[in-house]
């Protein structure tokens, strides 16, 4: 393998990105399972969706910026961290554990995303709700006659919100 980055299972890879299972690349970027392939650009989408390079530069940095350093927790490392007062020497590796059961259950790892970059994700024009729920878990509902940039509601706001709408007068 030549000059390449994010390489994985692929040989004969010189000058190219975000390779996988591959063989014979040159000059390519986000190519998986391809034999013999040369100057595939570098492609940039939002929620699946293809957008022009800028969208998503200016995108980024005004997501970025409302997550104010915040990330996805995958594991419980920053938990075990401020139950040895925040030193990492004392953090046992094994202890280390997966916050997610399985592949499907992504909530945990986001539930505490800021509310301000899910309002901001949910007004872009891209966004695509069932995307959303599947990287995520979380479940934005709009409020009825509003935007798609109402506030997430959670089950018990919802239901408690809206009971008794649909089902007609009692």
């Amino acid at each position: 393998m030549g000059n390449g980055n994010g390489v994985n299972g692929s040989d004969g890879v010189n000058r190219s990105d975000g390779v996988n299972r591959s063989f014979g690349i040159f000059n390519s970027y986000g190519v998986d399972n391809a034999l013999f392939l040369a100057d595939k650009p570098r492609g940039f989408t939002i929620f699946g969706k293809e957008v022009a390079g800028e969208r998503f530069e200016e995108i980024k940095k005004n997501l970025f910026n409302k997550l104010k350093g915040w990330r996805p927790k995958f594991n419980n490392i920053f938990e075990l961290y401020h139950k040895v007062g925040g030193d990492w020497k004392r953090v046992k590796a094994s202890n280390i554990c997966s916050t997610l059961n399985s592949g499907e259950e992504p909530k945990k790892a986001w539930e505490d995303m800021p509310q301000e970059a899910i309002d901001y994700i949910k007004s872009l024009p891209e966004f695509d709700v069932k995307m959303f729920k599947r990287i995520t878990g979380i479940g934005v509902l709009a409020e009825l006659g509003e935007k798609p940039s109402a506030k997430a509601l959670t089950k018990d706001e919802f239901m408690k919100k809206y009971e008794g709408v649909g089902r007609g007068s009692q």
